[in-house]
């Protein structure tokens, strides 16, 4: 077969489609077939790996069934040992990369998850997949081209984004900006100023990173624009575009955005709030950005199409799998219970569930708890002609606040910081808010003592910079502070407990819980 290179020179558009975003035409009977005979083999292959045994609990699995019955829901502690370890000969296939990602509240601070020759190959098809769709504004169409211009915006490797340019070399020819060889010197932030000005140089056609990170370069941009020194264009177009943006900022004396200067044909975002931050980057860069859903042990999990009004689920990179609220909540209030699932023909429209993964084709997870909750809204997408169930991203779980797709804060780095700060609290609430659309940490406190507010939040946001790396790079990176602070009453939780019988364990601001404790 062709890979996408080939095609696109030859202009085999249609089979460009049905290749890569043939998925779209399937109907959800289809959908589960595809989902089952993958489950099916790699049932096997686990039930012949030292992993798989252990998962399994040395029982022989052969049916979806028992698979469904017998096997644990797990987290990265069952795998942590085998992983951080990097036993290829217990895995159910061989390795072809180790990705790395944090391990927020974790025993490490960091995990691995292998990928296989096979999974490196679908993660490559699925970032694609999502490109063409980025390009495209109905079906069978997308402009996406060998040699279109690729503003480098991704992690450095061993973190999953950073290999993208390396598997995608194989199927299809980009310019990035700045070439991987360059990147590969740069900071994460060195990589984002060299590449938009390089941009500014040649144009840009695609663009792919952390939404968060792209409404604070799009910002930084309309503020600091003119202030790079003058950039030669390296084309006729480009050339245009800096005579026009010299004609807006300095003759009409108009405040430069990006989309003055790039036009870009497709934008991939992800990472957790990336609905918050849409609109701003569709004012700042002139297009309306296309959100994927995935991570590091899950690789691409589902994406938007052209409308860009939910996302599909992709048939063969994860085996699905949801925990119902209602089953959450039974969990949480029944110690020891193990909460039951459905497949994808089984969610309903309004409802929310936690998303649970087996990775196919080889890889190592198996009934994964990732932490990543969702909300089913229609079951299928009547504007684009899909016929599959549609989801949004919603948040992490409870007991994790992610901030931006930045950081991961858990209550153990919470408590700890508030710990280390020296304040006496003898209680708090950790509630992730919104304030102007910026997703930020709001902390309910009882505080003992004559101590300013202001001196409050400045000692624990020194804790919890010193403690999360990450966190301060919300501050250095993303450009403010997400952390805000409301003292309570003395007696606060003590009162509350006396009238409601237990003790508080989020601030609802759309009920009465803060109004009952202030």
């Amino acid at each position: 077969m062709k890979n996408l290179r080939e095609m696109l020179h030859d202009e085999d558009y249609e089979k460009i489609w049905d290749a890569y975003l043939g998925f779209l035409d399937l109907n959800i009977k289809e959908f589960m077939a595809i989902q089952k005979r993958l489950l099916l083999e790699q049932i096997e292959l686990l039930n012949d790996s030292t992993l798989g045994k252990e998962i399994f609990k040395n029982q022989q699995i052969t049916t979806i069934e028992e698979f469904r019955e017998k096997v644990p829901l797990t987290t990265y502690d069952d795998y942590a040992d085998i992983l951080l370890n990097k036993r290829n000969e217990a895995l159910p296939s061989e390795p072809l990369h180790w990705v790395q990602t944090t391990w927020k509240g974790g025993n490490n601070p960091i995990k691995l998850a292998p990928y296989s020759k096979v999974m490196v190959e679908e993660n490559t098809k699925m970032f694609l997949s999502s490109l063409l769709l980025s390009t495209s504004k109905s079906r069978g169409h997308f402009t996406l081209r060998n040699h279109d211009k690729f503003l480098y915006g991704m992690a450095p490797r061993p973190y999953l984004t950073g290999y993208a340019p390396y598997i995608l070399k194989n199927e299809v020819d980009f310019d990035y900006l700045p070439d991987t060889e360059r990147a590969e010197e740069l900071s994460f932030k060195e990589r984002n100023v060299e590449g938009f000005k390089l941009a500014i140089k040649h144009g840009a056609d695609l663009f792919y990173g952390v939404s968060s990170v792209l409404v604070k370069i799009g910002e930084s941009f309309a503020n600091d624009s003119g202030k790079s020194g003058m950039i030669w264009p390296a084309n006729f177009k480009q050339a245009i575009k800096l005579i026009k943006a010299y004609y807006k900022k300095k003759i009409k004396k108009e405040q430069l955005l990006p989309k003055d200067l790039f036009e870009f044909k497709g934008i991939v975002c992800g990472g957790t709030d990336s609905a918050t931050y849409k609109e701003r980057i569709e004012h700042l860069f002139g297009i309306t950005p296309l959100e994927i859903f995935g991570g590091t042990e899950s690789a691409g999990v589902a994406t938007e199409t052209w409308s860009r009004n939910g996302l599909t689920f992709f048939p063969d990179v994860n085996f699905l799998e949801f925990i119902s609220e209602k089953e959450m909540k039974k969990e949480e209030n029944t110690p020891g219970y193990e909460p039951k699932t459905v497949l994808l023909d089984e969610i309903k429209p309004g409802e929310i569930y936690e998303l649970v993964i087996t990775k196919l084709r080889g890889g190592a997870f198996v009934r994964y708890r990732i932490g990543d909750i969702m909300k089913c809204v229609a079951l299928k997408n009547e504007e684009d002609d899909v016929n599959l169930p549609q989801v949004i991203y919603l948040d992490r779980v409870h007991n994790i606040i992610d901030l931006a797709g930045f950081t991961r804060l858990t209550k153990q780095v919470i408590g700890d910081a508030i710990k280390l700060s020296r304040l006496d609290i003898p209680h708090y609430i950790a509630n992730k808010e919104y304030i102007n659309k910026k997703p930020i940490i709001h902390l309910y406190l009882e505080v003992n003592g004559a101590v300013s507010d202001t001196l409050i939040k400045e000692k624990i946001n020194q804790e919890l910079k010193r403690l999360d790396s990450d966190y301060h790079d919300v501050h250095e990176m993303l450009g403010y502070d997400p952390l805000k602070i409301t003292r309570l009453k003395p007696s606060a939780f003590a009162n509350f407990k006396e009238q409601n019988g237990y003790y508080p364990k989020t601030m609802n601001p759309e009920q009465d819980t803060i109004s009952a404790m202030l």
